[in-house]
């Protein structure tokens, strides 16, 4: 069950969803994706098979579905799950494809949500939501009794070991991975509802690694990094030293495979 606290946070946030403008979608082909979504249609892109049986925790605006559609990709079924109540009313509306299923899920007990009950998926979509659910580690467990054979989950989650991170730690600072100001204030400089907008659990690439295989039942993890923020460096330089040092330049974005 979610809190209550949590589930007004996060309807009070997206109080606006129903009047967004449907998402445009991104190309599946980026040779070097700079934000998360572009790196999850990317892969994806690759890595679902033919006739893929997909569930999206978290879909916000479904970009990543919708991107998936128009780039041709020839998924199944794609399921886009909210907590809130107008980013569903939104994906309802938006999203009218036959092949796709917009319900309500709980992250925090998938395999409990009457919605999901009895069904089976080859990919599970994670985009931003590992570091806000309360057991992450129970979350992920439950999780992988969802998936097929040969099924995959793919998770991305700020690296709080990331370079920029460090330094601010160094200081003395907390290196908040969803806001400012230590956790503060939000991204547009408003004060936060909640610390660091939500995120309650920091990952680093070996941590959580070693709880998906270790505690939560999976067979395997291959990273995919990515190189994002800050600019730095160039996308050139940025993606070789995102792809060759990850733990250090690169946000966590993996791909963790059932164990059977």
């Amino acid at each position: 069950m979610i809190p209550t606290r949590l589930v007004e946070h996060y309807e009070d946030k997206y109080s606006g969803a129903q009047l967004s403008p449907a998402p445009e979608p991104l190309p599946l082909d980026t040779r070097r994706p700079r934000t998360r979504a572009d790196a999850a249609v990317s892969h994806l892109a690759r890595l679902l098979p033919e006739g893929a049986e997909v569930l999206e925790l978290g879909a916000g605006n479904g970009v990543i579905g919708e991107s998936l559609r128009v780039g041709g990709v020839p998924f199944g079924r794609y399921t886009m799950s909210e907590i809130s109540p107008p980013r569903l009313d939104a994906l309802r509306a938006t999203f009218t494809d036959p092949r796709f299923d917009v319900t309500y899920a709980d992250a925090e007990h998938p395999s409990s949500s009457p919605e999901l009950s009895g069904r089976r998926f080859d990919a599970v979509v994670m985009l931003a939501l590992i570091e806000h659910l309360i057991d992450p580690m129970g979350a992920m467990a439950d999780l992988a009794t969802l998936l097929k054979p040969g099924g995959f989950v793919y998770v991305d989650t700020p690296n709080i070991a990331k370079w920029t991170r460090r330094l601010r730690l160094l200081g003395g600072r907390f290196p908040s991975t969803a806001s400012v100001d230590e956790g503060l204030m939000r991204g547009d400089g408003a004060p936060a509802d909640l610390h660091d907008e939500g995120h309650l659990h920091y990952f680093t690439h070996r941590s959580l690694s070693r709880m998906l295989t270790e505690r939560c039942g999976y067979g395997s993890v291959e990273f995919h990094p990515y190189y994002e923020a800050p600019r730095l460096f160039g996308d050139r330089l940025g993606t070789f030293l995102a792809r060759r040092r990850p733990t250090l330049f690169a946000e966590i974005s993996l791909v963790a495979r059932a164990a059977h």
